[in-house]
């Protein structure tokens, strides 16, 4: 087992050559001396450890991390290492076997990874296929799930790149003007821009509305109560999604929903419970509000901009009015 630290392989595309007087560069040269991508492998089956670092050895060669010119690994086998590495040391992207000897269970491997990561993304590597699962790590953070048997060069190449991208887009927009300043959400631009990411996961992915019909805004009264409603319908929507929903209010009234790894049935219910908790808020401000909702599974085909974009929000579906 390699001790933290001490880099497992370290693949370079730029062999030692004499120099070119006038070289013709190509459009990997003009990224400025860029780092090594910094990979943490937990995995305790040698004989998948050596196929994915033949995998990353075969994107190196192939140029396939577009942002990086070579890729650095660390490899450990148990948890307890995995745990102790996150605390030494920065990584770009971890790639996480949840079947370890020192870890009894799947979800707790997730867990205790992603504790320690310090904003690092995990992309799970599963022995089998179990949609349950996948869900459940989703919705805990992972920012993706592979399953092993699966695994090729490209779609690992392009599956790390958007696991990194989707993170630094996460964190730098929540610190940024693309939040909403009343709700915490994310503004249309900021939910648009991260959703556009989402449509690479390879899990589905479902998109939802929840509307506030308008509230009267004629005087400070009306408008403070406005607020405060809008306020409390992300609260709740956050409170009954968990991550990695994306929340966004993409119209004064409207909160859109991208909700990987789900489905349509558990998405309506939990729906209707969070419209139905809005209307409570809005009575017990002295106000009648009719929180209406939709939601449909994207087809690949339409996009999220298409659907949410410019109030084309309005095309997803007739809304359903709560009960």
């Amino acid at each position: 087992m390699t001790a933290c630290g001490e880099l497992h392989a370290t693949h370079s595309l730029h062999p030692t050559t004499q120099p070119d007087t006038n070289p013709v560069k190509s459009p990997l040269d003009f990224v400025a001396d860029s780092k090594p991508l910094k990979l943490l492998l937990v995995e305790d089956d040698l004989v998948d450890e050596v196929l994915l670092s033949e995998a990353l050895i075969e994107i190196d060669e192939q140029r396939e991390w577009c942002d990086w010119r070579s890729s650095s690994i660390v490899h450990v086998e148990q948890l307890a290492d995995a745990v102790d590495c996150l605390r030494q040391e920065l990584f770009d992207v971890v790639l996480l076997n949840l079947s370890l000897p020192d870890s009894p269970a799947l979800l707790d491997s997730f867990l205790a990874a992603n504790a320690c990561a310090r904003g690092a993304p995990i992309v799970v590597l599963a022995d089998e296929k179990d949609e349950s699962l996948s869900h459940l790590l989703l919705r805990e953070g992972a920012q993706d799930v592979l399953l092993k048997s699966e695994i090729d060069c490209g779609p690992l190449a392009r599956s790390l790149r958007y696991a990194i991208e989707r993170q630094r887009r996460t964190k730098s927009l929540l610190a940024s003007p693309f939040v909403d300043d009343l709700t915490g959400a994310l503004t249309l631009q900021g939910f648009l821009t991260i959703g556009s990411h989402y449509e690479k996961l390879s899990t589905p992915l479902l998109a939802a509305t929840l509307e506030l019909a308008e509230l009267p805004e004629n005087t400070q009264e009306d408008r403070e109560a406005a607020e405060l409603l809008l306020i409390r319908a992300a609260e709740v929507l956050r409170g009954t999604f968990e991550s990695p929903m994306l929340l966004g209010r993409v119209s004064p009234f409207c909160f859109g929903l991208i909700i990987p790894g789900s489905t349509l049935t558990i998405v309506d219910a939990l729906l209707n419970r969070s419209a139905r908790e809005i209307d409570d808020a809005a009575r017990g401000l002295g106000r009648r509000s009719v929180a209406r909702y939709s939601v449909i599974q994207l087809d690949g085909i339409t996009s999220i901009e298409e659907l949410f974009g410019d109030n084309a929000h309005l095309r997803t579906k007739t809304a359903m009015l709560a009960d």
